[in-house]
């Protein structure tokens, strides 16, 4: 590939981020036999800390992370939401909490014709290998290891079993087979007391193909055209500016970069790009709105026992070092239970709140530590109301774009965190864990009202790292993408990340994100007379 030269290095495809959707749509185009640039700003995942899945919050502000920042949120204390993205080989599925669940039946039925439970089900058994009793939902010939941790620390036991007697729900062995409802504990992408990124589990095993280029340190700035066609990517690597021409382009940069780079090539909201002087290609109201994310919220009591951060930092390293066990092999977010907690749902409605459960002191995305052992019951909304928007900050790629994600500002999602505070609280006071707990630390015993519990959601929430639906599929004029994730009055250009998401699901977002990588891919070669 050389600089302005779109006769020679020509691929079929070129994939732009090689985060989780990224990784696992190249592997699907190599394949099938396709020739694959997968482009990806950050580096290699070399930082030691990736592969322990106890450390993910260490890579928090490092070179890994893109390290953004929200615009000030009024209904949240008027606070700027720090938002970690990974900018690493595997996106944010080297840097995350390493929690494996799918969305539910009724999350993707919602998402309505070739979206279903029924069409999305085969794509997720193909990605798994999951190691646990035998299921017809689950896949066991998938690239990427699932299923139950090494060992479970004694206080997400107890959550468990405390939620089913403080909340009457049902324990689960799963929540993976289209049902996001009870308690049980979460399973993860680990294998061997290690995270199995999207990179490590879907390209590592196949980077020496001949078919398959791999550059890190490049910047997509632009897309390429012939006509309305996108025929390639401009860049910037090793400081060159280079045009590198392909048969088609698959954007998976995530739910922030790819509506900036549309945005940036001419797609987007008119008065948006009239606004930095962008030519406007396609005119697409829809791209960067319709953001949704998940927001969680701390609820943290003393332990009497000892806590999953407070065994010394030298015995955690040498236990993982020695046989991968230990703190550092836990995924601090342990455990999981889907409630109805705001009045007036039922059981025939969705879940509005998902808890997060760590046998950890966990806030401010562990930033904030304190003496003592602890644990904490994050109530997450799940049930999301609030909307939205992400916007250019300028024209010049290198600059972050305009986050606002709208937190709070439908009251339901208040409600429902305020409720989710009461009920964490009920796990908290239900056997056994009621055995093993002191005192409430956060927020506090005296903090009891609905004005007290408003504000302390306010001043405490935080985002879970599932930004969505910024360049969301559908048939409307909103929708960026149609039903086969092409993007709209253009040709050869799909996107195969989070962004398309018409509605957040109920649940953590990983796997969701790497199946819509690799249905953009397949919907990719269909179209290139491949499949």
């Amino acid at each position: 590939m050389t600089s302005r030269d779109a006769g020679q290095g020509r691929v079929d495809f070129i994939v732009v981020g090689a985060g989780s959707g990224g990784c696992v749509a190249a592997r699907r185009l190599l394949d099938a036999g396709a020739r694959v640039l997968l482009l990806e700003a950050g580096g290699p995942d070399s930082h030691p800390l990736i592969r322990a899945p106890g450390a993910f919050n260490k890579l928090f502000r490092t070179a890994v992370d893109w390290n953004l920042t929200t615009v000030p949120q009024p209904r949240a204390a008027g606070r700027s939401f720090y938002w970690p993205r990974g900018k690493v080989l595997g996106g944010s599925s080297a840097i995350n909490a390493t929690i494996w669940i799918r969305g539910s039946k009724r999350d993707f039925d919602s998402w309505g014709e070739g979206w279903t439970w029924e069409d999305v089900l085969p794509e997720l058994r193909a990605l798994e290998s999951y190691r646990g009793p035998a299921s017809e939902t689950r896949g066991t010939d998938g690239p990427m290891p699932a299923g139950a941790r090494g060992a479970s620390h004694e206080l997400s036991h107890a959550f468990v079993k405390a939620a089913a007697v403080g909340l009457g729900l049902p324990v689960v062995e799963s929540f993976n087979d289209g049902v996001l409802d009870g308690a049980g504990l979460l399973e993860s992408n680990h294998q061997g007391g290690e995270r199995f990124s999207a990179f490590r589990a879907f390209l590592r095993p196949v980077l020496d193909h001949p078919n398959l280029t791999v550059l890190t340190g490049a910047h997509v700035l632009e897309l390429l055209w012939e006509g309305q066609r996108a025929a390639g990517v401009r860049l910037r690597w090793r400081g060159r500016t280079l045009d590198a021409p392909a048969g088609g382009v698959i954007l998976t940069a995530g739910a922030v970069q790819t509506p900036q780079l549309l945005m940036l090539s001419g797609i987007g909201p008119r008065a948006e790009l009239e606004r930095h002087g962008l030519p406007v290609r396609v005119a697409l109201e829809g791209v960067g709105g319709g953001l949704q994310d998940h927001l969680a919220v701390p609820v943290i009591s003393r332990s009497r026992i000892t806590s999953l951060d407070r065994v010394p930092q030298g015995e955690a390293l040498a236990r993982y070092l020695w046989n991968r066990s230990g703190p550092l092999s836990s995924n601090v977010a342990e455990a999981s239970a889907f409630t109805h907690a705001r009045p007036g749902l039922s059981a025939q409605d969705d879940p509005d709140i998902q808890f997060h459960f760590g046998p950890a002191y966990f806030r401010d995305h562990g930033f904030r530590t304190e003496p003592g052992n602890h644990f904490t019951v994050g109530p997450v909304l799940v049930d999301v109301h609030s909307r939205g928007r992400l916007t250019l900050a300028s024209r010049d790629p290198h600059a972050a774009p305009v986050i606002d994600p709208g937190y709070l500002t439908d009251d339901r999602d208040v409600q429902s965190l305020v409720a989710g505070v009461r009920q964490a609280r009920e796990i908290a006071s239900s056997p056994p864990l009621s055995e093993l707990r002191g005192a409430e630390v956060l927020p506090g015993e005296g903090h009891r009202s609905d004005a007290a519990l408003r504000q302390h959601v306010a001043r405490e929430c935080a985002t879970l790292y599932h930004p969505v639906g910024t360049a969301a599929l559908g048939d409307g004029e909103a929708a960026v993408v149609n039903r086969e994730l092409a993007v709209r009055d253009v040709r050869g250009l799909w996107v195969g990340d989070a962004s398309v998401m018409p509605r957040i699901i109920h649940a953590n977002t990983n796997a969701t994100s790497m199946m819509i990588g690799a249905r953009a891919a397949t919907f990719a070669l269909r179209a290139a007379g491949r499949d």
